[in-house]
């Protein structure tokens, strides 16, 4: 049915592998790539973001592409999937963080669990910071190093890729080996990466983020029912969510202050001006409905 094979590109399009997962052809990474791609190529749609095309590959993007036609759904001028709407909302936060109109605020990026993330590439020639980071398992950083040399694409100067388990590894640790200068702010993103983690082990992991002030932390989070949702389609890679995060107090931080939190189904609230893709058919209640509530990522800015 329309609505079976709507959810099924919704599961497909959402999963993201990053560090604490071990999945060497990388294919839930490269469908979530395709999903930026196709984004990023409609020129109507202030979003662009060309090295997702490499990290995806032709064939996951024509399989992507092939998806979106079996469900006869056609984009409309500024919609967006949800995942280009997270990365998006986090894009604007960095920006806002780091931009010159901030001169006291952070100069060094820390990226956990960094994945197929392009945004020390994109940025790194017009935003102003010293030290770019990311942190991830080793295979997929090799797999992404690799893929960037084939497609004739230098890091930037500043940019440092730490191999690293989070699971078991020091981080900060690591961060001090490489460089990172601890007594000066930072930006700490953590995209798709809580949700593998145990509600524990999130717990820890947020605290073991050092405070300086005028150090920011943007984290995404599944909500619970996006994640029940996943599990009747056969899908249950993610360990926690956003209301056990809170019951838990893992999202009230000792050293940090909540800024803003928003929803990956509502990306125009955030100023974007872009809207979440809508289901191609329903009752105008179910459309009108879909504005306001789908289950969905929450994007937390502390």
């Amino acid at each position: 049915t329309m609505k079976s094979t709507l959810i099924a590109i919704l599961v497909v399009a959402i999963i993201f592998v990053a560090a604490g997962n071990d999945v060497p052809n990388f294919s839930y990474a490269t469908s979530v790539a395709a999903t930026r791609a196709l984004g990023s190529s409609s020129p109507e749609n202030p979003y662009h973001e060309p090295l997702a095309a490499l990290f995806a590959g032709d064939e996951a993007i024509e399989k992507k592409r092939q998806q979106m036609s079996a469900s006869n759904k056609t984009a409309c001028r500024n919609e967006v999937s949800t995942v280009v709407a997270r990365h998006m909302i986090i894009d604007k936060m960095l920006h806002r963080a780091v931009s010159l109109s901030e001169p006291h605020g952070p100069r060094q990026v820390v990226i956990l669990g960094a994945g197929f993330d392009s945004r020390a590439n994109r940025f790194a020639t017009h935003l102003p910071v010293n030290k770019w980071f990311e942190i991830d398992l080793p295979a997929p950083q090799m797999y992404k190093q690799q893929v960037l040399r084939k497609g004739g694409v230098v890091d930037p100067e500043n940019l440092v890729r730490l191999p690293l388990d989070l699971n078991s590894g020091d981080f900060v640790k690591a961060l001090e080996e490489a460089g990172w200068d601890p007594t000066a702010p930072t930006l700490y993103i953590l995209e798709g990466l809580v949700y593998y983690f145990s509600t524990e082990k999130v717990v820890a992991l947020l605290k073991s983020i050092p405070c300086v002030p005028r150090s920011r932390i943007v984290v995404s989070v599944v909500e619970r029912s996006l994640q029940r949702l996943f599990a009747r389609y056969g899908v249950d890679a993610w360990s926690t969510n956003y209301e056990l995060l809170r019951s838990a107090g893992a999202l009230r931080l000792k050293n940090y202050k909540l800024r803003q939190t928003f929803s990956t189904s509502l990306p125009n609230r955030f100023g974007l001006g872009v809207w979440a893709t809508r289901p191609p058919s329903g009752t105008w209640w179910r459309r009108l409905m879909y504005n306001f509530y789908i289950p969905c990522e929450r994007v937390l800015e502390y």
